[in-house]
């Protein structure tokens, strides 16, 4: 029996899965879900794309991971993936990118928080940057027509505006607004390049790594204007170690690149004549 915020999956459709990291999100997880679903099975721009859901618990104490195989009885599209600890949001994303790719065979693959900070409605937004070719689809925070919710505190906007000063500095991310989103949608061939295990990130610095993977690879990036809400419930996870992790990661990540060749560099430039002689 299909559950009424599903739809059959046919040879027709493609399958994009939310991977959406969770931590003692047991007061949100159950409504964010119902969003989810209600928003994309509604939405008509969903361009013949079934959505799921992969939750990666870490081990919340609070049973969120109980509430989720509840809520997966009556909607086989959710997954759940516990993890036995606490390694950081970075961790809890790779391990969750790495087991969709493998499982569950996704066209698009999302990050996307629990925490009604995100609003599903953007969802669909941010499929049709990719259907019409983007790699990589950010809900952007700071380009035009995008906005930060009035009762996000000082500290938040402190912490946000270091992590995209250092980031740009470091990485020569100028060209994106929003570095430290959390809110995106990936084309899964992109992420099949990615090579995880070399990302070494297990924080919030896991955001400014993957975009500049992207970005090294050739990928074409697209910031797409979102709202950003304020938290339903619960409070912000980043810590100043975060904050450290990221900037130190950043220095690596750039002298890393110094050393690489431009021959070896994909550019866009490059991965459009790869792409006209069929490579």
């Amino acid at each position: 029996m299909i559950h009424k915020n599903q739809i059959p999956m046919s040879h027709n459709h493609k399958r994009a899965v939310i991977v959406l990291p969770t931590y003692n999100e047991a007061e949100n997880i159950l409504t964010h879900l119902d969003k989810i679903f209600r928003a994309t099975v509604t939405s008509p721009r969903t361009h013949n794309t079934v959505f799921n859901v992969l939750v990666v618990d870490d081990s919340s104490p609070d049973g969120t991971a109980k509430l989720v195989r509840t809520y997966m009885k009556k909607n086989s599209r959710v997954h759940l993936l516990v993890r036995t600890q606490k390694e950081g949001l970075g961790a809890a994303y790779i391990h969750g990118m790495q087991h969709a790719l493998r499982t569950l065979k996704p066209d698009v693959v999302y990050e996307m928080d629990a925490d009604g900070q995100h609003n599903p409605k953007d969802l669909t937004r941010l499929l049709t940057a990719i259907h019409d070719g983007a790699d990589m689809a950010i809900g952007s925070r700071f380009v035009n027509g995008g906005s930060v919710a009035k009762g996000w505190g000082l500290i938040p906007r402190f912490k946000s505006t270091a992590a995209r000063t250092v980031t740009r500095l470091v990485l020569n991310l100028n060209e994106v607004k929003d570095i430290s989103g959390g809110y995106r949608a990936f084309k899964a061939s992109m992420l099949r390049k990615v090579d995880f295990s070399s990302l070494r990130v297990k924080g919030y610095a896991f955001q400014a790594v993957l975009l500049e993977e992207v970005k090294f690879q050739g990928g074409i990036i697209r910031e797409i204007p979102i709202a950003f809400g304020t938290r339903t419930s619960g409070a912000s996870k980043m810590r100043i170690s975060d904050m450290v992790e990221g900037g130190l990661i950043c220095v690596r990540i750039r002298t890393k690149r110094l050393f690489t060749t431009r021959t070896t560099r994909r550019t866009p430039a490059r991965v459009a004549k790869a792409r006209s002689r069929g490579q």
